[in-house]
């Protein structure tokens, strides 16, 4: 049994009265004095805490309590209040039905993958050499066009090897010249080469296709 005093007013009304409060055997008893406020069973009630006190709706009618302990006052009501019934468990049968096993079907074999055609094989050996390369190689060396034209300008080597050469040589020559001239005049290599290359890689380059215009020759 749980009692509390405190005061009972209604919600609006700024007028509160003397009140006695009283929790026994699930009800809720409120008095004022000998005047009796209202006996209410705990499971036809609801009660809550707000800003304004502890609320009290019963019956449609509500209360606000102030209570100087107002968590003694909850947990009376919380130990007080009707406790949810728990639903029977269902009796599980001590016999249980096996279910007929079912007749295993054989698994069907995956299909093997098709082996790629000529020009798939083409494209996948082209994928892989993309792969393999920086990625700054443009994208048209990888096409059957640049295959296309790598084994053309192969084959125009071969059958005019020695007017080959010659431009090779001749291209390798100049650059070896433009290399060297820019070297020495910082003012011509920037009007010539616009800081796109250097000096030393002009050289470089030029003598890199001179070498190769010897080595067509000689094959030739």
């Amino acid at each position: 049994m749980g009692q509390f005093q405190g005061s009972l007013r209604l919600p609006g009304d700024s007028k509160s009265l003397p009140a006695t409060v009283l929790l026994s055997d699930g009800r809720l008893q409120i008095s004022s004095g000998d005047h009796a406020i209202g006996d209410w069973s705990m499971d036809t009630i609801d009660i809550a805490q707000v800003p304004e006190g502890i609320r009290v709706r019963a019956e449609g009618e509500v209360l606000l309590l102030d209570l100087p302990d107002r968590e003694a006052f909850s947990q009376a009501a919380a130990f007080y209040a009707p406790k949810p019934k728990r639903l029977p468990r269902a009796k599980r049968s001590l016999k249980t039905q096996k279910s007929p096993s079912l007749p295993s079907r054989p698994v069907a074999a995956a299909p093997k993958p098709a082996k790629p055609k000529g020009d798939s094989r083409i494209d996948h050996l082209l994928a892989q050499a993309k792969d393999r390369l920086p990625d700054k190689t443009p994208d048209w060396v990888f096409s059957r066009w640049g295959v296309a034209a790598a084994i053309g300008l192969l084959a125009f080597c071969v059958v005019f090897a020695e007017l080959v050469s010659n431009l090779l040589l001749i291209a390798g020559v100049i650059a070896l010249l433009i290399g060297g001239v820019t070297m020495l005049d910082s003012v011509i290599a920037r009007r010539i080469l616009h800081h796109k290359v250097t000096p030393i890689q002009v050289v470089l380059g030029g003598g890199g296709v001179f070498v190769a215009g010897l080595l067509v020759g000689v094959v030739a």
